[in-house]
């Protein structure tokens, strides 16, 4: 209980968002939402704005709404364990998907790249803690718990559209998982990165965990289904991972 009323005082008192956070983050959502509904400016090949707009809106609300969970979950999870997270956007990453849109007319419109995470050191909040200071193993563990998330909500949403039938949750769904795998890239800033750094066991048991498990509820298989399947992937990986390159790298 004391944790619990620990945590909420430092959601009250860390979690805003700094002006140049709230600025890049809403640049971010608006050309992700651009590249996200690049082709839906009109009926085929013809152009028409009224439609474009309303669909680009709706691309918007999407995104915000998975980039705030994504980033949320993130700052909330750093914060019970003692750190303060800024969000960065990656300028590089937000053009080059606006220009591989650009390049295929929309196809590629699943290149989400919108920026990554760093964490602070909050001296006062991290005594008793094993690690003190701030490492790779904490900044791993907080950028995957945003991936996490990010399935999280597909389920959710898909088990909402088993009773709601409406095109802008299939959409949400596919732009979900098209975020989790792509924050899965070891690329930095991307948060795959940071959990790569961070336990390159942990990296392979997430990254064939959310990748398998992408693909099922893509299938439509069931979601208890999916999680079973993809927990024994992710195991079989780990357990692989380490026999055929872990084990021998720490024998040299």
């Amino acid at each position: 209980m004391r944790e619990i009323v620990d945590l909420k005082d430092k959601i009250k008192r860390y979690y805003g968002f700094t002006p140049l956070e709230a600025r890049s983050l809403a640049i971010a959502i608006l050309v992700t939402a651009f590249v996200f509904s690049f082709k839906e400016w009109g009926y085929g090949s013809a152009f028409d704005f009224k439609i474009g707009l309303f669909n680009y809106f709706n691309a918007i609300l999407i995104v915000a709404l998975s980039f705030l969970v994504h980033i949320s979950v993130q700052r909330i999870w750093a914060l019970g364990t003692g750190f303060r997270l800024e969000w960065k956007m990656w300028s590089f990453g937000l053009l080059f998907a606006l220009i591989m849109a650009f390049l295929t007319n929309g196809f590629i419109w699943w290149l989400i790249l919108p920026g990554g995470i760093m964490l602070h050191h909050m001296a006062g909040h991290r005594l008793g803690w094993f690690r003190y200071d701030i490492n790779y193993w904490a900044l791993g563990l907080t950028a995957a718990t945003g991936t996490i998330a990010s399935i999280i909500l597909v389920i959710i949403f898909k088990a909402l559209g088993a009773f709601v039938a409406n095109s802008l949750i299939d959409k949400f769904i596919m732009f979900n998982i098209a975020y989790a795998l792509c924050s899965l890239l070891p690329i930095p800033p991307l948060d795959g990165s940071r959990t790569f750094y961070g336990s390159r066991m942990f990296y392979a048991f997430s990254t064939s965990f959310i990748l398998i498990m992408s693909i099922l509820l893509i299938s439509n298989i069931s979601v208890g289904i999916s999680l079973l399947l993809s927990f024994f992937a992710g195991i079989a990986f780990w357990i692989s991972y380490y026999i055929l390159f872990e084990h021998k790298a720490w024998r040299l």
